[in-house]
């Protein structure tokens, strides 16, 4: 118990950093299969954070294993097994806390040393439950995550839906699938008309060419689809949300363009098998190619003033004003009126107090932003005059940001940017 506090008070210092959203039940199972499959997710999950180096998401990642060892130390041991359940339980609460504390610190061969430990240390505890409990998979309605079954194809009691396979997110800042699952492309060719409505008519796949249809995807702030839109210069941006038309896999959109083009549609999704947000893209009016930096400079911009409201981006920590690479860090903004006060009424907009979309230089490379604390359901709350954000910028280069908020029920997007440094190189010393 004592170990399990600890590991909370470590998380208190790191709250800003780890609130990492779980599904329902989780931090609460209530059979030994659903401790299990907690512990077998996050382990994973651990074991992906360590390969990508991202050491200061640990912690919130293993403290997931807390409450399933806690249930499965609590089980009723067959005989003999009950000395093997104290003593494996034990170990794997400290591990779990040692990890923790590694990542805290920053310090990998401490992490990983401790993670293999934690490993071999479950390894010795699978032989007291039966092998179904420990390889058990846990189903989840997507609409009502709190019902769940580790029963496969079984519907959920209050849509009738079926339920789907349940995944932890392995971090929600910048995730990224090992292997994409998705692909998109135009059902015809788009003429680009500046300032004219241009409609497009778009189809999501499998990468063996299955339509997509929106059921097979995990909603994300509310929608299972989304779409962004860019041109090469990275100065006009369009996020919409598609019609449906009940064709699978086919989806409706417009938008009006101020630029003649090429421009890049990204598809924001998340297939349901790996609960990863994916962006497949498809090219607009001809290749899409970031403009050469002798036709136009990328500037930082750190203050705009859009609709009469200004805009102040700051970083927490950074490398000379930017964000760290490949670390997370946090990033705010500020919002204040043409007089210089505060702005407390912003307004949610798709179940957040604002967006960030972010478009590197390379053309490739989207993140997507929301600010900390999770969704907003409520549309009589309102926020400012400060927006929190977690950013992980996973390699160096131009990255053009546009925030989207809701103020006096007038949607302002606010075009920002800043360039992600690499760290400077050390030298090193020539020995003689």
């Amino acid at each position: 118990m004592r170990l399990s506090l600890l590991i909370l008070c470590l998380l208190g210092r790191f709250t800003a950093l780890a609130d990492l959203p779980v599904p329902p039940q989780v931090l609460d199972p209530q059979t030994a299969a659903e401790a299990w499959n907690v512990i077998r997710l996050a382990t994973g999950n651990v074991a992906r954070l360590l390969k990508e180096d991202r050491l200061q998401e640990l912690p919130a990642q293993i403290s997931l294993c807390s409450p399933a060892l806690r249930l499965l130390a609590l089980r009723d041991a067959a005989p003999g097994q009950r000395a093997l359940i104290d003593q494996n339980t034990a170990q794997a609460f400290r591990l779990v806390n040692d990890i923790a504390q590694a990542g805290m610190a920053q310090i990998p061969a401490s992490a990983t040393a401790s993670f293999t430990r934690l490993q071999n240390t479950l390894d010795a505890l699978k032989p007291a439950y039966a092998p179904a409990e420990v390889k058990a998979e846990v189903h989840v309605c997507p609409l009502h995550p709190e019902r769940l079954s580790t029963q496969a194809d079984t519907l959920c009691p209050i849509c009738n839906g079926p339920l789907r396979v349940r995944r932890i997110p392995y971090t929600d800042v910048c995730p990224t699938p090992i292997t994409p699952l998705t692909k998109l492309g135009l059902e015809a060719e788009v003429v680009l008309s500046k300032g004219l409505e241009t409609p497009l008519r778009v189809r999501l796949q499998t990468l063996s060419g299955q339509p997509l249809a929106s059921n097979q995807l995990v909603p994300l702030h509310g929608a299972p689809v989304r779409f962004l839109l860019v041109d090469q210069t990275l100065q006009d941006f369009h996020l919409l949300t598609p019609a449906d038309t009940k064709i699978p896999g086919i989806f409706e959109l417009a938008f009006n363009p101020t630029a003649s083009g090429p421009y890049r549609l990204w598809a924001e999704i998340a297939p349901a098998e790996t609960a990863l947000p994916e962006y497949p893209a498809a090219d607009l009016g001809g290749e899409f190619k970031i403009v050469s930096r002798s036709n136009h400079d990328f500037l930082d911009v750190v203050s705009t003033t859009v609709g009469g409201f200004r805009f102040d981006l700051t970083f927490i920590g950074g490398n000379g004003g930017s964000p760290p690479l490949r670390q997370v860090s946090l990033m705010r903004i500020h919002v204040s009126d043409a007089s210089g006060q505060p702005v407390t009424r912003l307004e949610p907009l798709v179940n957040a107090f604002a967006h960030i979309t972010g478009f590197y230089d390379d053309g490739q490379t989207v993140l997507r932003l929301h600010p900390v604390g999770g969704d907003i359901l409520r549309e009589d709350l309102r926020g400012g005059p400060w927006l929190t954000f977690k950013i992980y910028p996973p390699q160096p280069g131009y990255l053009r940001l546009f925030c989207q908020l809701r103020i006096d029920g007038r949607a302002i997007t606010a075009p920002l940017g800043i360039h992600i440094r690499a760290p400077p190189q050390i030298p090193q010393r020539i020995t003689q």
